[in-house]
């Protein structure tokens, strides 16, 4: 019996002992918990111990180095732990930047520039830094920066941005929460309400500059220097003449009682201005603005429906031009003047200029081969001369020449250029022959570089003429017998030479439009039968654009003539060699080629305009010196200062050469 209920009771036994540690088993176990207590301890030892407690991997900057002492009483959780690991490293300069893989451990002062990752934290940790984007309402962002940079730390940041008006702040998590909080405090709506005000007798444009003189702090810039976020604003609708007021109660009834004491009638009907131009010409504009001015009078005297209370004033509007002083006298109502002021503003403007280079080359060569023999062969006998001989009048001398020199018994003298060979003789029976050989070669060769430069405004004719004034003849009278009218003749002078006439027009981008005339024309050497002067004209007419100190060719004009006269007896002419006998031959080449080259130079300023002043001026000191070389005397010393052209006396003949004297 005894032996029975023994394992019965060893069961039941068991059971009790197995309960707690089940129940134990079951129920969840308190958190796991530590204390630390260091005391001079290495950071690093630091950063290694709390790495084991909470399981984080880190990287230690090089320069994270020192000794920490941290006392904990209380028991403390892992994210506890991070915490206080955190506050340690602020204490000593350092700060954690967690990453997806690992927490950086750097410089308090290099934090900024890196990117946190806080995913891995459910809780984002008091002493974490974080970089936050505070969004603001109502108030201007850029007033809350110096409210709120002292609450930042040192090593943070704090900017605002006024195209979004937010803030941003780089701080600890638990500092950026604080100043979260006083910007929403800050941020509270104001009660800002629009109020529109028609004046009845004042200029909208002059009453808001009034206003925001009388009210700086309201309406003026603030510490920033940006207008555009002020709280209070004044705007002028200047169609219907009124004035938009934006603020609260207090400023909108500021701002009224202003306006009311200021709308008050004019004490005369329109107002004068006299305006005085720097660079426009005072009756060209005078034309401009009748013009423009008086379209706008018109349409706002017209417009009834767009009036204002105040536009019942004289909208007459006048201008004059004082071409003495080169200024406008302008009466207009305020609304008109404004308009006038703009445009005389935005057309008084100094002008731009051009230095416009021209490059003429023309260049003509010209070469002339001839070859003849002339024969001739009489008799004397009888009273008669019978002649039998070649004549070829197209080289050298003629027939009659030849025969003349043998009757007269004279020497035949060459013709020039070239080789002339003559032998003849006169008989006892009266016969006389002569024979006559001639070559002759000619060649001209002519250059001519003209390079006429001339500094004209934009959108402004210029011409230079350098040349001769020639007398060309356009009548005669002749009374022939004893009339008692004097015959005359008439003449017409006219200028022979080089002509450059160009217009220039700057466009956007330095690029000049040129309208161009240039001409060449000299006065032609010998013209058979001619009764008057001719001349040899080339002549370009164009539009061409350039670049700013771009060099273009306009045109050119290449010509090639090549003449062959030859002249021969018939059948004779034609034999082989002994042909050349009974023959002449002369041929004439002319080539001639000219080029005109145009480079337009953009003076936008003062400058650039003393820059080319003194560019030629450099080129007369040099012809000065070339002159001097020339003349064998002594160089000069440094070049004087353009100024002196302009000194009389002694001063003026430092630029002219002296000629040597025994």
């Amino acid at each position: 019996m005894m032996n029975t209920k023994l394992p019965f009771l060893r069961a039941i036994l068991l059971f009790w002992l197995l309960v707690p540690v089940l129940a134990s088993a079951a129920a969840p176990g308190p958190e796991e918990t530590w204390r630390l207590n260091l005391k001079d301890a290495d950071i690093r030892a630091f950063v290694t111990q709390v790495a084991d407690i909470t399981g984080y991997s880190f990287v230690v900057d090089p320069r994270v180095k020192g000794k920490v002492t941290v006392l904990s009483s209380a028991p403390m959780n892992k994210d506890e732990i991070y915490d206080l690991f955190l506050a340690v490293l602020q204490v000593h300069g350092f700060t954690a930047i967690p990453g997806e893989e690992a927490i950086k451990i750097v410089q308090q002062v290099d934090a900024k520039q890196s990117a946190e990752s806080l995913g891995r934290f459910a809780k984002i940790p008091s002493e974490q830094l974080i970089t936050r984007v505070i969004q603001v309402n109502n108030a201007n962002a850029l007033e809350l920066v110096p409210i709120l940079r002292p609450l930042v730390a040192k090593y943070g940041h704090l900017a605002g941005v006024a195209a979004a008006n937010a803030l941003i702040v780089s701080d600890h998590a638990a500092n950026v929460d604080r100043i979260e909080e006083i910007v929403r405090e800050l941020d509270s709506p104001s009660k800002y309400e629009v109020e529109v005000i028609q004046l009845k007798e004042a200029w909208v444009g002059n009453l808001v500059t009034l206003l925001q003189e009388l009210a700086p702090d309201e309406l003026g810039k603030g510490a920033n220097g940006n207008s555009g976020a002020r709280k209070y604003s004044v705007t002028a609708d200047e169609r219907s003449n009124r004035l938009i007021l934006r603020g609260d109660k207090t400023f909108r009834d500021k701002m009224r009682s202003l306006i009311h004491k200021l709308d008050q009638p004019s004490a005369t009907g329109g107002t004068t201005k006299v305006i005085r131009l720097k660079n426009a010409d005072a009756k060209s504009l005078t034309e401009i603005l009748k013009g423009v001015m008086g379209e706008l009078v018109k349409e706002s005297a017209g417009s009834s429906a767009g009036k204002s209370a105040g536009a019942g004033q004289n909208n007459g509007f006048s201008i004059f031009a004082d071409e003495g002083l080169n200024a406008l006298v302008v009466r207009a109502e305020p609304s008109i003047m404004q308009e006038v002021d703009h445009i005389v503003a935005q057309l008084d403007v100094r002008r731009a200029q051009v230095l416009i280079e021209a490059a003429i080359v023309e260049i003509s060569d010209q070469l002339g081969e001839d070859l003849g023999v002339q024969l001739a062969i009489g008799d004397q006998k009888g009273g008669t001369t019978p002649v039998l001989g070649s004549s070829f009048g197209n080289v050298g001398r003629s027939l009659s020449d030849v025969l003349t020199a043998i009757l007269s018994g004279k020497v035949l003298a060459p013709a020039t250029g070239g080789l002339t060979a003559g032998a003849g003789q006169r008989n006892e029976n009266g016969i006389t022959w002569g024979v006559l050989l001639q070559a002759l070669s000619t060649s001209t060769a002519a250059n001519l570089l003209s390079t006429p430069s001339i500094i004209t405004l934009d959108n402004q004719e210029s011409e230079i003429i350098v040349g001769q004034n020639v007398p060309f003849r356009t009548g005669q009278s002749v009374v022939p017998g004893n009339g008692t009218a004097n015959p005359f003749t008439t003449i017409q002078r006219r200028d022979i030479g080089l002509t450059l006439k160009v217009t220039p027009t700057i466009s956007a981008g330095g690029l000049v439009r040129l309208v161009v005339e240039q001409s060449t024309e000299n006065v032609a050497d010998s013209i058979q039968n001619a009764s008057d002067i001719v001349t040899n004209k080339r002549e370009i007419k164009t539009t061409v654009l350039a670049d700013d100190g771009e060099t273009i060719v306009l045109g050119g004009l290449i010509s090639e003539d090549y003449k062959i006269n030859k002249s021969k007896v018939p059948l004779l002419g034609d034999i082989p060699y002994i042909g050349r006998l009974f023959s002449s031959e002369s041929r004439t080449k002319t080539k001639q080629n000219l080029l005109v080259f145009l480079r337009p130079t953009i003076m936008l300023d003062k400058s650039d305009t003393v820059a080319a002043t003194t560019d030629k001026y450099k080129g007369l000191w040099d012809v000065d010196l070339g002159v001097r070389k020339k003349l064998g005397l002594p160089a000069k010393g440094n070049q004087p200062d353009i100024d002196s052209l302009f000194r009389s006396g002694s001063d003026r003949k430092s630029l002219e050469p002296s000629m040597p004297t025994d």
